[in-house]
């Protein structure tokens, strides 16, 4: 039996994430996007996977680049993860305000987050109304002493582990 996109919908907001904003250069400017459909995938290779809805403008920016950044929201970061999932909002201008570092291959990664990881494009795959970008770490950054932003039925919250 098929069912509705409302109750994709429904069904898919009873599932918890982590929430990661993805930066990448797009043509010499900084870019990013609010993912939460981001995992682990492999360690040997260290690979993980991000799922980008191809209707959006990032979409053709990250198929057409070779590496971008992977940074994973603190507990705090509710406000930047509603800023960058804000189509109304440049993502330059809010990169370029807050501290970060440039790799190499001119990929942004955020400083206050509780980890940071840039990564290069290995495969990309469709997946229906999505591509599944595949990526291998190439560096990364972790903070031990903050807690992960979630995103639950189309809300922010934070996790305290047991």
């Amino acid at each position: 039996m098929a069912i509705t996109n409302d109750t994709f919908k429904e069904l898919m907001k009873r599932f918890a994430s982590g929430v990661t904003l993805i930066t990448f250069d797009d043509d010499g400017k900084y870019s990013g996007l609010t993912v939460s459909s981001f995992c682990s995938l492999s360690m040997d290779p260290p690979l993980i996977l991000i799922c980008i809805d191809k209707n959006i403008h990032s979409h053709n920016s990250l198929k057409n680049g070779a590496s971008f950044g992977v940074n994973i929201c603190t507990s705090e970061q509710g406000k930047l993860a509603w800023d960058f999932a804000n189509s109304n909002i440049d993502k330059n201008e809010l990169i370029l305000s807050l501290k970060h570092n440039v790799t190499d291959n001119n990929v942004p990664l955020l400083s206050d987050c509780l980890a940071s990881m840039e990564c290069t494009i290995k495969e990309a795959y469709e997946g229906g109304d999505h591509t599944i970008f595949v990526g291998q770490i190439e560096s990364g950054d972790f903070d031990d002493k903050s807690d992960p932003l979630v995103y639950y039925k189309s809300g922010l919250g934070n996790f305290k582990p047991n």
